[in-house]
């Protein structure tokens, strides 16, 4: 799809040898700028002026959300989201434009090697840890309640993509990415925290993972409950062996993950624990047969996609 054409932006555009001038209207982008991993930024034609990047905020996001699955990292299946979200890949369409062929071809290369999976997995960053299994940041601001907000949400490379050539002299390319959401969240970046009981608040409209982290300051009880008390019916989860003085137990509940001092133990859980979430709004958190142990919770506020 091409841009709509309206006086922001020139662009000499040679055929056959012959110079003529067309336009691209960045407004109607909402001036909307994605940042995938620090290595390339979507929308953006103030770095470079003479070399972007476009996409359509709208079809991205409404792409996004509907092709949400991933795999437990522990066990066979897969993270339930619900009907909404759909299965796979998402094709986000992208067009490359640049002033001469020179910068056009620096472009082109840019974005094969920001997206190309196996580059990906080669960044320490994200792509070896199991915390992020392959997925990267995609960061932006948007205007929620009046309040202009930068979000995260996190993404996986399917392929790199293939730029397809087009007219203009080769300085107007079009592509395709194929991306994966980790899970149907957009995420409030600065991470929040609440150590020991009390109240939390998720800013967002969507239940919010968290992790927790015990630090055992002695043995502490083998019937140990972490909960969220918002509802009537608590939820907990149950922490079945005890932790001996030093040790540190970090529980995700996006993940369904279980480190004792950085190696998975899941068999520390009880079978009847609740992954519980942040609700939106204030949440009650706290915890029964406490004792030799400080808890944190750690949290980003969450919107859907």
């Amino acid at each position: 799809m091409r841009l709509p054409i309206r006086k922001v932006r020139e662009f000499c555009v040679f055929d056959n040898n012959s110079p003529k001038s067309d336009t691209l209207d960045m407004a109607e982008y909402s001036r909307q700028t994605y940042n995938f991993n620090s290595r390339v930024i979507l929308n953006d034609d103030t770095t470079d002026a003479d070399a972007f990047v476009l996409v359509d905020p709208e079809s991205l996001m409404d792409t996004l959300a509907q092709n949400v699955e991933e795999p437990l990292p522990t066990e066979p299946g897969i993270i339930d989201y619900g009907v909404k979200f759909g299965k796979g890949a998402a094709i986000i369409p992208i067009e490359l434009f640049a002033t001469s062929q020179a910068k056009m071809a620096g472009l082109i290369q840019k974005v094969k090697e920001a997206f190309n999976p196996d580059l990906l997995e080669q960044d320490l960053t994200y792509g070896e840890t199991t915390k992020y299994m392959g997925y990267h940041p995609f960061d932006w601001t948007e205007t929620v309640d009046s309040t202009s907000r930068l979000f995260r949400i996190w993404l996986k490379s399917q392929e790199t993509p293939a730029v397809e050539q087009d007219s203009m002299a080769g300085l107007y390319r079009t592509a395709k990415l194929k991306l994966k959401a980790r899970d149907p969240r957009k995420y409030l970046q600065g991470q929040s925290s609440l150590v020991g009981a009390g109240g939390a608040v998720n800013a967002g409209t969507y239940n919010a993972p968290v992790e927790i982290t015990i630090v055992a300051s002695g043995t502490t009880s083998t019937s140990l409950q972490l909960i969220n008390a918002t509802r009537t019916s608590a939820d907990a989860i149950y922490v079945t062996t005890a932790l001996t003085n030093g040790q540190t137990l970090v529980i995700d509940t996006l993940l369904h993950s279980v480190k004792l001092d950085g190696v998975e133990k899941r068999s520390m859980i009880g079978s009847s624990s609740e992954w519980w979430n942040l609700f939106p709004g204030q949440n009650t958190i706290t915890y029964n047969n406490g004792s030799n142990m400080v808890m944190t919770t750690r949290f980003y506020s969450a919107w859907p996609i």
